[in-house]
């Protein structure tokens, strides 16, 4: 489930209480910083293979790209599949 997001200027996806906030749209080729605030591993990984997969240990931080190709992006976390959220790329 995806929270409602924030200004995609500040490019962060939040991880809280084993929910996503996304920023509505990221710019494509952005670096975004992921921000984990529960206690547990999480992981952002796209639905479709190659396309992104960060892992951030609990009460961590870790970044990665964005896709260079502008659309939406299905994404999940491998270690709690009921997580789930979309990345809009523009």
């Amino acid at each position: 489930m995806t929270a409602p997001g924030t200004p995609a200027e500040s490019m962060v996806v939040t991880i809280r209480d084993f929910k996503f906030e996304v920023p509505t749209t990221v710019r494509a080729g952005a670096e975004i910083s992921l921000v984990n605030q529960d206690d547990v591993e999480h992981s952002v990984t796209s639905n479709e293979a190659g396309k992104f997969d960060e892992d951030v240990d609990g009460n961590n931080t870790a970044t990665f790209d964005a896709p260079m190709n502008p659309g939406t992006y299905p994404f999940h976390c491998t270690y709690h599949p009921e997580m789930q959220g979309i990345l809009v790329v523009e």
